[in-house]
Parts: C-alpha cells; structure tokens; sequence
C-alpha cells in the first residue's frame, strides 16, 4: 500500500516524501477528486480546495479533475494515472458519491495493486469502514444514508490533531479509539502521514 494523508497545506519536506512515493518528479496524469467538497460550493471553491489542488498540481504533468457530480467525468480506468487524490470535505457526502458511482470499488483494487493514494482531511478519513464517529463535526445528513468508508485500513486516521476548531474533538475521539483497542494515528494540520508498505510515518 502506498499512502499519502495531509491535513493542512503541504511543506517542503513533504513534497520530497511524495516524490518518494511516486518514485518520479512527476507523473505524466494524476486525478483529482472533488466531491468532499462540494457541499461547500465549487462557485467559487472555497481556499482551502484550491490550495489542495494547486499543492498536489506540481506533481502531475495533467489532472483529471471531478467532482462526481451529475454530468461530470466519472474515471472507468484508474490506471492509467499516477495518483489519484481526494480532497477533504464532507466525508459522509464523500462516501455515499463514490458507492453512487462504483469508484469506491475502483479505488479499493487500485490501491491494493500498489497505486499511489493520496487524501486530504475526508480524503484521508475515507480509507477507514466505519466513518459514523466523525458525525459531530462532519454532517451526515449531507448524505442520503449512513454511509461507510473505503475499509482499506485498521486503523484511525485523525487530521486536523492541534486545529483550532477541530483538535479537542479529534483527541477526544483518538482516547476512544484507544480504550476500545484500536490504534489511531494523529495528524497535526503541518504534518503528513506516509504509508508504503508496512512502514507508516508521520513527517
């Protein structure tokens, strides 16, 4: 598995831990995937999109950008890219969109054949089954059912660790985690974590 997580913007040090993963400067095609956002508004995309897209923009050649919509370009072959990024959002919209289109299933046999998957914030969260605790801060109701994850991971992914709005949520839920069991794994808003193989690190 080869796995890229953000929760803020990227740092120099970051993009040399990506082009490490990707085993290249850049790939010639990369897809960029929108939908977590668009509860939000896409006229005009709020900052924190643009900055994602314009972040991960210098490792691709050319991008393939959707945001799943009606309409929209839905990918039928993702290996023709050299990663695919989903960009933070609604994880509940996320997730119910991406069962919609069948990518969900696309996705899972991408990364389990050594496709390169990064995520932002949603993007991130996605990876794991069961999505529900996010609730509070997340609002289900933007999906039309209880939705879950990509169940790619066994573990809890927790952006936005020491953000202001969000950290004392994200260390609640981490302590839950941890009583139940369960290893979770914190991400602070200037940091990254990189999964490639068995090793995870967070930079």
């Amino acid at each position: 598995m080869k796995v890229f997580l953000t929760s803020g913007d990227l740092e120099q040090k970051h993009v040399a831990k990506f082009r490490d993963l990707l085993g290249k400067e850049k790939v010639s095609k990369a897809l960029f995937i929108t939908t977590a956002s668009v509860p939000y508004g896409h006229n005009p995309k709020p900052d924190w999109l643009k900055n994602s897209l314009k972040d991960m923009a210098q490792f691709a050649e050319t991008i393939d950008e959707t945001s799943l919509e009606e309409g929209e370009y839905i990918p039928k072959d993702l290996n023709k890219y050299g990663f695919i990024f989903i960009a933070g959002g609604n994880t509940f919209y996320l997730a119910h969109r991406l069962k919609e289109t069948k990518l969900d299933e696309q996705i899972k046999t991408y990364v389990k054949n050594e496709g390169v998957f990064s995520g932002s914030s949603a993007g991130a969260i996605i990876l794991m089954n069961d999505i529900e605790p996010y609730a509070p801060i997340d609002d289900p109701d933007q999906a039309p059912e209880n939705q879950i994850g990509l169940d790619l991971i066994d573990f809890a992914i927790l952006p936005h660790a020491d953000n202001k709005k969000y950290g004392t949520f994200v260390h609640k839920l981490a302590k839950k985690y941890t009583s139940n069991g369960q290893e979770s794994i914190l991400i602070n808003d200037n940091q990254v974590l990189v999964i490639n193989g068995e090793k995870k690190e967070v930079v």
